[in-house]
């Protein structure tokens, strides 16, 4: 029996030895990664935009467009960074390294900017409502908390999970290359 391992299983991944991985594969983390930045910068955007333009007939005044685009930023902002945070993941991934301490950081990252932008969200709306409701008569308070919000968080959840398994691996995988 062949008593050699491969740098998978020997810990070689995660001190900087690569994975071969299809040019396919690679192209599809690459991909992925333009989307997550393009995503980054798109959702604030569009969300700025609406509410300069549409949403005018919302908020009528420029003052409470400002309050609509800030409490829209408030849980678009850290959504943006987890995207961002989640292209230095893809990066290391398409070069091999999905063990890579910067890469499982990223990953991290990306789980805990989706997890605030999941709890902040219904903060954010129910802060809307109250300000579009501070100069027309009594003032109304609601909070909506959806399903695609709980999901979401679960969502957020799950993938920092799966990076703090990453990271156990891989300092794991390391210090059994110590003894090798």
């Amino acid at each position: 029996m062949n008593a050699q391992s491969s740098p998978a299983v020997s810990g070689g991944l995660a001190s900087g030895v690569a994975m071969a991985l299809s040019p396919q594969t690679r192209t599809a983390f690459g991909a992925l990664g333009v989307v997550a930045v393009g995503l980054a910068v798109l959702l604030p955007a569009l969300a700025i935009g609406y509410w300069l333009t549409d949403g005018s007939l919302v908020a009528h005044d420029a003052s409470m467009r400002m309050v609509a685009i800030g409490t829209a930023l408030l849980h678009l902002l850290p959504l943006s960074w987890g995207l961002l945070r989640l292209r230095v993941c893809l990066v290391q991934f398409a070069a091999g390294r999905p063990f890579d301490a910067e890469g499982i950081a990223g990953l991290r990252d990306f789980a805990l900017g989706t997890g605030l932008s999941a709890l902040v969200k219904p903060l954010a709306g129910m802060l809307f409502i109250l300000a579009m409701s501070w100069e027309g008569g009594p003032r109304q308070i609601a909070i909506e908390i959806s399903s695609d919000v709980m999901i979401l968080a679960l969502f957020a959840g799950v993938v920092a999970a799966l990076g703090w398994a990453m990271r156990k691996a891989a300092l794991l995988a390391e210090e059994n290359s110590q003894f090798v």
